[in-house]
């Protein structure tokens, strides 16, 4: 029988993140941050003070040691409060990269950095054409005659690309479009000659940064690790990403189910409260019940992730698949159980919503990861009951 319940330290984390997130990040104040391109120096030393931005790295490099479940006890407080500062795309997926990568510059220098706050790198991988396929780089880097490299290509939404002081972005040096062999990375200061930069605010409230690059050229020193090796550390990377947004749209589901039921408890109607009628009480079972199976594919996840890159992937794809569809339903449900006042900019309900719809979508859609996981299935892995009852 496994056990679930948290150690006295892992408690201690998701007390005191509860704790600060609804004192210094709820919503009420999140407008403030949002137009300074959702993100508060402020916050974010403390966030440096309190560990959470070295929560999963090892001591070696001035982190505490955590596991992957640690930071997923703060993610899913980040998704109840509707964190929009870039913590997960700085502690979580480009720290694990950097991490998985094994550069002596990066682990020795960036990674104690970024732990302490003082570095703010942000991975550029994704690209238009990508729809969640991790492989697919067209954005490619090659030699010049004085053994510099120059890149060109494309980067789309990174997250927290507006705030950043360096990019990881990943270029292909060798192979197609499509290759897993031949993606390397490179880290590339923010005012380097050719890159442009173009600031979007996301539907979520979060900003993101779209990259250009034209005829950038670096030294050979930008180099991460080994050429065309950087497959293995982006994949790394992505799947604790993977895990911890899945993390975060719990505390998202979670929070818009229990804001509905306060909700539906004092609204009246016809002289009597809502929560009295009978199909809104079903319906908030419905609700319950997706939020419950949603977890339990968190918890599943957790439990394969240190077992391979199949297994861990097999697992992932089915708590994105399940989660995406979920959050979706539950958060849509709690906007139709509030009625107008769900869809208005000023009240909170409507936030869970697009929050969950960027979730949804980032490192691809619960139709793009039923169908990783009917490749798997092909490859001899089994599809868990769960993931064949949401597919159905």
């Amino acid at each position: 029988m496994m056990d679930f319940s948290l150690t006295e330290e892992q408690q201690m984390i998701r007390d005191s993140a509860r704790r600060f997130l609804e004192k210094e990040c709820s919503f009420e104040l999140r407008p403030q941050v949002i137009t300074s391109g959702a993100f508060s120096p402020a916050h974010w030393r403390q966030y440096a003070d309190m560990g959470w931005l070295g929560l999963a790295l090892p001591e070696a490099h001035g982190g505490l040691g955590g596991h992957a479940v640690d930071m997923t006890l703060l993610m899913e407080e980040a998704g109840r409060t509707l964190l929009v500062e870039p913590l997960w795309a700085v502690a979580v997926l480009a720290a694990q990269t950097l991490l998985a990568i094994n550069d002596e510059v990066a682990t020795a220098d960036l990674l104690p950095a970024l732990i302490a706050g003082e570095a703010l790198p942000v991975l550029a991988h994704g690209e238009e054409e990508s729809r969640g396929v991790l492989e697919h780089v067209s954005t490619n880097a090659r030699r010049n005659s004085q053994g510099e490299w120059v890149l060109n290509g494309v980067k789309s939404l990174a997250v927290g690309g507006n705030i950043a002081d360096r990019y990881i972005v990943s270029a292909r040096t060798a192979g197609g479009r499509h290759d897993r062999d031949g993606i390397s990375l490179f880290l590339l200061p923010v005012d380097c000659a050719g890159l442009e930069k173009t600031d979007v605010r996301l539907i979520d409230n979060r900003w993101a940064a779209h990259l250009s690059l034209k005829d950038v050229t670096l030294p050979a020193s930008a180099l991460l690790g080994q050429a065309g090796k950087a497959y293995a550390a982006l994949e790394a990377g992505h799947a604790h990403g993977l895990l911890a947004l899945c993390a975060e749209a719990i505390g998202v589901m979670e929070k818009a189910l229990w804001l509905t039921r306060d909700y539906l408890l004092i609204r009246k109607q016809f002289r009597t409260t809502l929560s009295s009628f009978q199909s809104l009480q079903h319906r908030m079972s419905e609700m319950l019940i997706e939020l419950e199976l949603s977890r339990s594919m968190l918890y599943r996840a957790l439990s394969e992730f240190d077992n391979g890159p199949e297994a861990r992937q097999h697992a992932l794809s089915a708590a994105k698949a399940h989660i995406g569809r979920s959050g979706l339903f539950i958060c849509g449900q709690a906007i139709q159980l509030h009625g107008g006042i769900g869809v208005t900019e000023e009240y909170v309900i409507g936030h869970h919503f697009k929050r969950m719809t960027l979730i949804e979508h980032a490192f691809g859609s619960s139709h793009h990861h039923f169908e990783k996981l009917a490749d798997l299935e092909r490859k001899g892995l089994r599809i868990t009951a769960a993931a064949r009852h949401n597919a159905a």
